[in-house]
């Protein structure tokens, strides 16, 4: 198993040390922008921003977003952080049908290995990297509140900030458990990653478009990223229980499908 995790994470290397320095880069930078608006008292006029589909889908919540600590937390819901996390959650789950593909399974396979370990090994590096990425999007936060000088301003507190990261661990874990699942029946790499990604894409999109179409509503329970309300975590009034449970059983459930169907399919 160790051999087996060091040589996907070195393997991976250039992908996930590209996406953590991302992650880790952008808190800084937004903790210092919502600390220039904050001095500069422009985040009244920042609430007229807003489009108008969104401040009728967000009702009174929209105040939130245009406030020092809306901002900040922005950063742990942006359409960026969230595509980012679950693209390299995925990208770490596909790798059996890399190897499937590439024929390494034959060579993996022809030693004492079990196969339950190959999947194994993508659950436990993507567990991992979802771990290192929300550490480090802490990390930056609190970087950049010393950077900035913008300790004496209004941060959302650490619990929420852990609420918030443990939700985006939750999204990342199902989608790539989702990833696992399609990888342990495709034989070609691209083609799991490519409609992963697709999916996660028009999941958020749907989601999104929840916010001020009111028949999507009826539909957005599908999509994942509707069990991230980040805006209600920051009110303190979402359902984290009901929504985590749903992410963590959801990626517990496809994981568990990813082990069955691997063991039985024909390599």
């Amino acid at each position: 198993m160790i051999s087996l995790l060091v040589r996907s994470a070195s393997q991976a290397r250039y992908v996930l040390g590209g996406a953590f320095l991302l992650l880790w880069l952008f808190q800084i930078i937004i903790v210092g922008q919502a600390a220039e608006i904050e001095r500069s008292n422009a985040f009244g006029r920042m609430a007229e921003l807003l489009p108008g589909f969104l401040q009728r889908g967000l009702g009174s919540r929209a105040m939130l977003l245009a406030s020092f600590k809306g901002l900040v937390a922005f950063g742990y819901f942006h359409p960026v952080v969230c595509m980012l996390v679950t693209v390299v959650a995925m990208y770490l789950a596909v790798e059996v049908a890399h190897e499937v593909e590439s024929g390494l399974v034959d060579l993996e396979l022809s030693r004492p290995v079990p196969r339950h370990r190959l999947v194994s090994r993508s659950v436990v590096l993507m567990a991992g990297a979802l771990a290192v990425a929300v550490l480090l999007m802490a990390a930056g936060t609190s970087l950049g509140m010393r950077f900035f000088g913008a300790s004496d301003l209004a941060l959302p507190s650490a619990e929420v900030r852990a609420w918030m990261l443990l939700n985006l661990f939750a999204i990342g874990a199902c989608f790539g458990a989702f990833a696992l699942l399609v990888a342990t029946w495709s034989s070609r790499w691209t083609t799991a990653l490519t409609l992963t990604v697709l999916t996660a894409v028009v999941l958020y999109s749907l989601d999104f478009l929840a916010i001020g179409w009111p028949p999507m509503r009826n539909i957005a329970w599908l999509s994942p990223f509707h069990y991230y309300p980040a805006l209600d975590v920051l009110a303190g009034d979402a359902p984290m229980g009901r929504n985590l449970g749903i992410l963590f059983s959801s990626a517990v459930v496809m994981t568990a499908v990813a082990y069955w169907q691997f063991h039985r399919r024909d390599l």
